[in-house]
């Protein structure tokens, strides 16, 4: 199939050898563009479809030749140092600015890469990843380039590489029905049973991603993990956890794990010039998700908490 050669996606990130993200050690990739913009968010430079610059302050020397190029004068020196509309930013696509930033202070959050080229990186490391290893996709979230994901997984999956991907589901049935036969584990995030405080806490209800986890019961044949980024305040509650516990009853799979809100991320925010609104929330008290875990428990559902996982 011709078309894998001129399929191209938006990564912001490889990371090799990780072992948390499915069976073995894995290359894991990151996508960019998410539809859903949780205010946790570990990966923010992974929200936006566009590869907007990141800003290190600390290298940066005040030179003004971001701002010489800057064809829409979105960027301003204040105290010798640049600040960067991001609304004019997010439009922009010629990326002069980073092109004449000599010192790396300015870096693009992603890059294009051809299906081809990915597979050539796959290839590279997969003879460090040991018999049960593979590839999972992840983001942002991956199904948004669903062609590119599509291709991908398609051209590992034939090359009996194991493949997976994490997502939130809130995209198209349609983006599922194309992946789901390149497809042999999905780790598929819940974030509120609710959709008024889903659309609080992400910006989206959760129609369609409950709607998704009926049609998977129903279509996927191979591995599904449910996960929660548990994060204290916004789903913690009992009856939020009951809730989820309820659905997932509804399914063939019994598998959760709990992933702890943390801090991790923070300094992202900052390079991206937003704010980190989970920074005033506590990392979850161990207590906490031992009973998290116990709640799941007593509806018979297997509850893995942060990084003690099925694998």
């Amino acid at each position: 199939m011709e078309v894998a050669k001129h399929t191209s996606g938006t990564i912001f990130d490889i990371q090799g050898f990780s072992v948390h993200d499915g069976p073995g050690a894995r290359s894991l990739i990151f996508l960019k563009g998410c539809t859903l913009n949780c205010f946790w968010c570990c990966n923010p430079e992974g929200i936006s479809t566009i590869n907007v610059p990141l800003f290190y302050d600390t290298k940066c020397i005040g030179c003004g030749n971001c701002k010489e190029a800057c064809p829409n004068n979105a960027i301003q020196l204040m105290s010798g140092k640049p600040v960067i509309n991001r609304v004019i930013c997010e439009v922009c696509h010629t990326n002069f600015c980073v092109d004449n930033c000599f010192t790396d202070a300015l870096q693009l959050s992603g890059r294009t890469i051809t299906v081809d080229e990915l597979y050539a990186v796959i290839q590279r490391d997969r003879q460090f990843w040991g018999k049960d290893g593979g590839i999972t996709l992840t983001g942002g979230e991956p199904l948004l380039q669903v062609d590119f994901a599509r291709e991908i997984l398609k051209k590992c999956h034939d090359a009996y590489i194991h493949t997976a991907i994490e997502t939130c589901g809130n995209v198209p049935w349609k983006n599922f029905e194309m992946v789901i036969d390149h497809l042999d584990w999905i780790f598929f995030d819940l974030k509120h049973i609710d959709p008024n405080q889903h659309k609080i806490g992400t910006g989206f209800s959760n129609a369609s991603i409950i709607n998704n986890v009926q049609k998977l019961n129903e279509s996927f044949t191979g591995k599904l993990v449910f996960r929660l980024p548990f994060v204290p305040g916004f789903n913690s509650a009992r009856v939020n956890l009951s809730g989820i516990a309820s659905l997932i009853l509804e399914t063939k799979w019994r598998e959760i794990n709990l992933l702890p809100l943390h801090h991790l991320g923070r300094e992202k925010y900052q390079l991206l010039g937003k704010e980190f609104k989970a920074d005033s929330l506590p990392i979850p008290d161990p207590e906490d998700l031992q009973t998290a875990k116990s709640i799941f428990e007593d509806f018979g559902i297997t509850c893995y908490i942060g990084q003690d996982t099925p694998f």
